[in-house]
């Protein structure tokens, strides 16, 4: 039997959750308690109906201090949605929280066992697995870093300039970064209204004295921690670290070239980039637009069979819009597949009633046979008589799919961020995450996570500078988790950890002679135990989980269960 910090030996509290009849309703919930009542340690045994609630919090508590424990074990759902509740509530008892242990006993059994008479049997061995572990644990030490009250801004699309005068505003100092020599980045929805915000923006951002703002500038190297990072930027010739708190990444998307194995006339046939571009030049004084017949095809991208691209639609709309405006005897067709406007009655269908009003024609094709875009003409299948059609054209406009920037890749590796099947950067999943562990400061928007138009770009915006003000707002930042440990004698500097840790956590520094040695950066780690399991000569450890708790467990299930498992 184990010992906490203090050297009094544990005295273990448990606390079975009924979950009104999602647990007690499947198992009997006053047979387990009394079975972990003569486990070993255990001082205080109890059942209650939902002891996440804020009463079950204060029984909780109350029965801590009653009884004098200083370990406990809640056996009900699952961790990820009440281990944060928890530890709240027990630090005010001042029980540290590395002796808290929730188990899962409601998915884990009652839900996937409801008929199972060996449910029971099972219920009953995590518990005591529980038990056991908590009588050998260890306490995991609080880890603490500073804030830096500044951010950097990755990009200078909407949402990004909007995030950084709002946080300017808020007194934090922003350092932009913009990889052209020019503020506004891509445009995907190529709206007036959008054009017009990012004009004005621009003005302020390079305006405001708390906003520094660097051209033809990319991130060359990102060391640190959430909340102190230092950045190395390169631009033009110079190169300088940055003290950063907060990075916000919106690098945007591009639109995607058609290629070389197109062999379309390319005086004909455009992208909507480009024949945005020809509608921009007939509005000059004295030009008119040429073309009389013009077809627009969207979807017009295999890829885009699966993943749409969220704003062609729109875009192509507002595009044929333009076209009967400034030419009102010309002939525009859509050719669809499927046409996405947002929600019904919103700004995006009343472009599409304008646009029908206008003499817009809208034709549906069929997933399997696409148009055919031939010299004058563009073929496509009629889906109600299934006859062919041709149409004549001018002037074919294709929605090609939006991707992403080319330099995603490089800081989804630098900033340890995943990406989605299509390249695009992903924010972490905080939500899945148990609360101990700290928020990296990392936040992704805007069309570098996904194609937006105007008004999500700015919601995003609006909700990523408050969030990240609140997180620049704390002087520190302080985790009581469980963080990986190296021990410098073991260690050879192999370079397996750093290979597997998802956080970035994990780095090789030089040491006197041949071998490196792996260091851990304490608030970067989320104690996945990834690192402790490719060590190939044990040099690392995470507390709570090492070659002391583990062994408890298995012999608390093997003494249950001597014949085997349930």
């Amino acid at each position: 039997m184990g010992t906490d910090t203090t050297g009094q030996d544990p005295r273990i509290g448990v606390v079975i959750c009924d979950c009104g009849d999602k647990i007690a309703g499947v198992l009997d919930t006053e047979a387990l308690r009394q079975k972990a009542a003569g486990q070993p340690g255990v001082e205080y045994a109890a059942r209650d109906t939902y002891p996440c609630s804020k009463d079950g919090q204060e029984r909780i508590c109350k029965a801590i201090q009653e009884y004098q424990l200083n370990r406990l074990l809640v056996a009900g759902c699952s961790p990820r949605m009440v281990d944060k509740l928890y530890h709240q509530a027990v630090q005010s008892t001042g029980l540290d929280p590395s002796y808290l242990n929730v188990i899962n006993i409601r998915e884990h059994v009652a839900y996937i066992h409801p008929d199972d008479p060996a449910a029971a049997a099972k219920a009953s061995s995590m518990i005591e697995m529980g038990i056991a572990r908590l009588a050998m644990t260890a306490v995991s030490p609080a880890h603490t870093g500073q804030v830096v009250k500044a951010a950097l801004v990755i990009g200078s699309g909407l949402s990004a300039l909007t995030v950084a005068l709002a946080l300017a505003d808020a007194r934090f100092q922003v350092t932009l970064v913009e990889p052209t020599g020019a503020l506004g980045g891509s445009v995907p929805d190529l709206q007036e209204r959008t054009r017009e915000l990012i004009a004005a923006k621009s003005q302020l951002v390079l305006e405001h004295p708390l906003i520094t703002t660097l051209f033809n500038a990319y991130i060359s190297e990102v060391t640190g921690h959430p909340g102190d990072y230092e950045v190395r930027i390169q631009y033009g010739d110079q190169s300088t670290t940055y003290e950063i708190g907060a990075i916000i990444v919106d690098n945007g998307a591009q639109t995607k070239k058609m290629g070389a194995t197109r062999w379309f006339d390319r005086e004909k046939v455009k992208t909507q980039a480009e024949y945005e571009t020809e509608l921009d030049g007939a509005i000059a004084p004295g030009k008119m637009l040429e073309p009389d017949n013009v077809v627009m095809i969207f979807c017009a991208e295999e890829t885009q069979l699966e993943r749409c691209s969220r704003v062609c639609c729109n875009i192509g709309v507002r595009q044929a819009i333009r076209t009967k405006q400034l030419k009102p005897d010309s002939n525009v067709t859509i050719l669809f597949r499927e046409l996405y406007l947002g929600e019904v009655g919103g700004y995006h269908e009343a472009e599409f009633i304008e646009a029908r009003k206008l003499g817009v024609t809208f034709f549906r094709y069929r997933r399997d046979r696409p148009p055919v875009i031939g010299d004058k003409t563009v073929d496509v299948l009629d889906t109600l008589t299934g006859e062919p059609i041709r149409v004549p054209f001018e002037r074919a406009v294709l929605s090609m799919p939006l991707i992403p920037n080319d330099n995603s890749q490089t800081l989804a590796a630098l900033l340890g961020l995943p990406q989605d099947e299509a390249g695009f950067l992903a924010e972490p999943r905080l939500r899945l995450r148990p609360g101990r562990y700290a928020d990296p400061g990392i936040y992704v928007l805007g069309s570098a996570q996904q194609p937006a138009d105007t008004t999500e770009a700015l919601f995003q915006a609006y909700l990523t500078s408050s969030r990240t003000a609140r997180f620049l707002s704390q002087d520190t930042i302080s985790v009581q988790t469980p963080v990986a440990s190296i021990d410098p004698v073991l260690c050879t500097g192999c370079g397996n950890c750093p290979q597997v840790c998802p956080t970035l956590a994990i780095h090789l520094e030089k040491r006197d002679g041949l071998l490196s040695l792996s260091e851990v950066d304490e608030l970067r780690c989320i104690g996945c135990g990834n690192c402790v399991v490719v060590c190939p000569v044990k040099a690392i450890s995470l507390p709570g989980w090492d070659n002391i708790e583990i062994p408890a467990q298995i012999s608390a299930a093997l003494q249950s269960h001597p014949n085997g498992p349930v």
